[in-house]
């Protein structure tokens, strides 16, 4: 092998310095991503439950409203419910982003 053709030992050691750097940015950049990955299914969990038990609340509510009600008033009083309830957190949300 002529003498051109092997790298010095500067380009050596360049070499596994940034070999190693960059090994460590993987690793960290996966734990990184690992946790997101975590939280988001938690997240997501966490509102499907949650949308369940509201669910079941709301038929609830209907259920015990239609008892003293017409049906179709006590699922149309339940359903303003449940959409002013979702504007006021939507623009929570909203506002909470902001600032």
């Amino acid at each position: 092998m002529p003498e051109e053709d092997e790298p010095s030992l500067v380009e050596t050691i360049a070499r596994a310095i940034a070999r190693r750097a960059l090994g460590g940015l993987s690793r960290y950049a996966e734990q990184i991503l690992k946790s997101i990955l975590r939280l988001a299914g938690l997240y997501v969990a966490g509102l499907v439950v949650a949308l369940i038990g509201v669910g079941f609340l709301a038929m609830g509510v209907v259920k015990w409203l239609a008892m003293m009600l017409p049906t179709w008033l006590a699922w149309l009083i339940v359903g303003i419910i449940l959409l002013l309830l979702g504007m006021v957190l939507t623009l929570a949300t909203l506002v909470a982003s902001r600032g």
